[in-house]
């Protein structure tokens, strides 16, 4: 299997944690276990039994899932992740369960929810609520003013329907306190209910959920309108992607003016033996690049390329690209002095990259007529193929829209 699947290295870590781990249960559980073996073969019961089966395994199974949350809560609250040298109890759950840590963070998290809502954690033990129950109730209870009153009628409703009703219900209840009587919900209590969610996902993506009062959800709302025009006639997102890259460029723009010639917290691991095609390239928290993604990202001025080489399954860093790949100080001053803003739509400075026309990683100097100006927006369209930019002999940069739709992305 080593010959035709590369698997990652946090893949590989948290199998040697796991390796590491204790194996000595309570004796209680290697009861539960004997208990299971002894199960009667589904193929000789009749249908009463079967169904009747499937019902006492789901209960016996919701039960156990409240008992691995307690674990993982209890794990937490003890610091079992640095006795165990696992760094944090999400990966020390991950490792343990066989899962990618953001699915053991989940669990943890959901452990820490529940010890606010008693009454749900106790229909959690008693098999009365499925996980994913207990997910929909923990996702909107803290967007629900006096939900404590509440939780005993929400657990009835969940043992009497499916996750994903109850999850409406308690939205159209959230919702409902949010668009209904606004004399009753003034700004001191939106205020309290406040609050953003932001919770990595197992297939690697980010999920942002939560509620704004009224001046600030309108302070947001205006800031995003800002960013999700439509670029051209060949822009085929929808609105609410636009909205998605809005609020990355305000993320960016935000780093740029605390940090304009500084990196945020990505770092890039490139073994510098394929630097020029940029395979094999991955972040600090070892999620695969493709040499198209690492293109777009290794060209930004917000991001740490470090170099190295692959010795033992172990990268070893040579040097902190960093240092030559982004504008210093007077480069930056004259790039503003120069282009003004972004070349293409003339966006402030503040909210824009210093982008190496040759590439960084093709051998392109980072110095001023290998230089321009682009918004974070701008750059993607860059590394869309939507236009191109030349530099003419006077060291100006200018643009050329490409005809047609854009291509596979590519520098």
């Amino acid at each position: 299997m080593e010959t035709f699947f590369e698997v990652s290295r946090g893949a590989r870590r948290r199998a040697r944690i796991r390796a590491e781990l204790p194996t000595d249960p309570p004796l209680a559980l290697v009861e539960v276990s004997t208990a299971i073996d002894a199960l009667p073969d589904p193929e000789f019961l009749c249908a009463e039994e079967r169904a009747a089966a499937i019902t006492a395994a789901a209960r016996q199974r919701n039960r156990l899932d409240a008992y691995l949350c307690d674990l993982a809560g209890s794990a937490d609250r003890h610091g079992d992740a640095q006795v165990l040298h696992a760094g944090t109890t999400g990966t020390l759950v991950a490792a343990a369960t066989g899962s990618a840590t953001a699915v053991g963070s989940a669990i943890v998290m959901t452990a820490a929810a529940l010890r606010d809502l008693p009454v749900v954690a106790e229909a959690f033990r008693e098999g009365d609520l499925s996980g994913a129950h207990v997910h929909a109730i923990t996702s909107h209870a803290e967007t629900i003013s006096e939900f404590k009153d509440l939780e005993p009628a929400v657990v009835q409703l969940a043992t009497q329907t499916d996750p994903t009703e109850v999850g409406r219900i308690l939205r159209v209840v959230a919702d409902a306190e949010t668009d209904g009587d606004r004399g009753d919900l003034d700004y001191a209590v939106q205020r309290g209910k406040r609050s953003l969610r932001i919770t990595a996902r197992a297939n690697g993506m980010w999920r942002l959920e939560g509620l704004l009062d009224e001046i600030s959800g309108a302070a947001v709302a205006n800031a995003l309108a800002a960013f999700t025009a439509p670029r051209d006639s060949h822009d085929t997102t929808t609105a609410n992607q636009r909205r998605a890259d809005a609020l990355t460029d305000i993320a960016d723009a935000t780093i740029a003016n605390s940090k304009p010639l500084g990196t945020n917290a990505v770092s890039i691991l490139v073994d510098i033996d394929q630097l020029p095609d940029g395979q094999g390239a991955h972040l600090t928290d070892d999620i695969a690049l493709t040499p198209a993604t690492f293109d777009l990202l290794s060209c930004t001025a917000v991001c740490s390329v470090i170099l190295g080489v692959i010795r033992a399954d172990t990268f070893v860093p040579l040097a902190l690209g960093r240092s030559a790949r982004i504008a210093n100080a007077a480069q930056w001053a004259a790039l503003i002095a120069r282009d003004r803003g972004c070349i293409r739509c003339g966006r402030a400075p503040r909210y824009c990259q210093a982008h190496h026309i040759i590439h960084w990683k093709n051998g392109g100097l980072t110095n001023l007529s290998n230089l321009a100006l682009l918004c974070s927006r701008c750059h993607h369209d860059l590394h869309d193929s939507r236009y191109t930019i030349t530099m003419d002999t006077h060291g100006v940069p200018h643009i050329t829209p490409n005809r047609g739709p854009p291509s596979v992305r590519r520098a």
